[in-house]
């Protein structure tokens, strides 16, 4: 099991880890954080050593490893209208990124809108869903999924169940990481990102932070709007205030993606 008390003596937050509840083994984080959220003050995270059934955007499944990675939901309900959940994707990923740099040295890159990427294998991704009604959320959920001490035969059988390479901080930074100080750190990071959002109503420092680690800027992709089958290509400009992607086609005509309609099925070098 995770060791809270060493994760409590790396925070420096107010909010956010305040509460952690942990569970050997999970359906998912993010079913019971939406489970207890009514009843769990701001900030609560719930972690879990197992998942058996994590499921990401569009329903993509997530495999995971027992006792080596890190899975954990954050329930954030702030007292404000503008939940947009392309914003929150862009915290997760920046705190993520943060805290695994902090933890080890490692630079990530970070794939529009919720993959994180090291050498074009997948390393973690973030989820987030509203709390409540979607016209009218409560809150949001940010999940959080890591590999982090894998060792190459188990990212090897992850490529052969669903065809996508990974891999795991150990096998990127060549040696294991201290996962209770790898999760304080992107705790810690949040909060910032968190604050900003609860004082200015903004996450500019995290939409900076995903430009500049961005995997796909100046880049040429193909998309498609959820439910079609039609290719377009496109190239990647920028990321906006709301964690939207700014491209343009092939006529040079600017427009905006946003995560929850687009599915980006190629990438190639521009």
């Amino acid at each position: 099991m995770y060791d809270l008390n060493s994760i409590s003596g790396c925070l420096n937050t107010k909010i956010i880890g305040q509460t952690v509840i942990q569970y050997d083994n999970l359906t998912s984080t993010y079913a019971k954080a939406k489970n207890i959220c009514g009843t769990c003050p701001d900030g609560t995270v719930v972690l879990s050593e197992n998942q058996s059934k994590c499921t990401l955007r569009f329903g993509n499944r997530w495999i995971c490893s027992e006792d080596k990675n890190i899975y954990m939901s954050i329930i954030l309900k702030p007292s404000v209208n503008n939940l947009i959940t392309s914003k929150f994707d862009l915290v997760g990923c920046s705190s993520v990124c943060e805290g695994i740099y902090e933890a080890c040295g490692l630079e990530c890159k970070i794939k529009w809108p919720n993959d994180i990427v090291v050498n074009d294998r997948k390393l973690a991704s973030i989820n987030c869903e509203f709390i409540g009604k979607s016209s009218e959320p409560s809150g949001i959920i940010v999940s959080v999924c890591i590999n982090a001490n894998m060792e190459e035969e188990e990212t090897e059988k992850i490529y052969e169940e669903i065809k996508k390479p990974a891999t795991s901080i150990k096998l990127a930074a060549g040696e294991a990481v201290d996962r209770e100080a790898l999760i304080a750190g992107i705790l810690n990071s949040m909060e910032k990102h968190y604050e900003e959002f609860l004082t200015k109503s903004t996450v500019s420092n995290a939409v900076l932070f995903c430009i500049m680690k961005s995997a796909l800027l100046n880049r040429r992709i193909k998309a498609a709007k959820r439910g079609k089958k039609t290719l377009r290509s496109l190239l990647v400009k920028t990321v906006d205030h709301d964690g939207c992607l700014v491209v343009t086609d092939e006529k040079g005509n600017e427009e905006i993606l946003g995560s929850g309609e687009t599915i980006i099925i190629y990438e190639g070098n521009s």
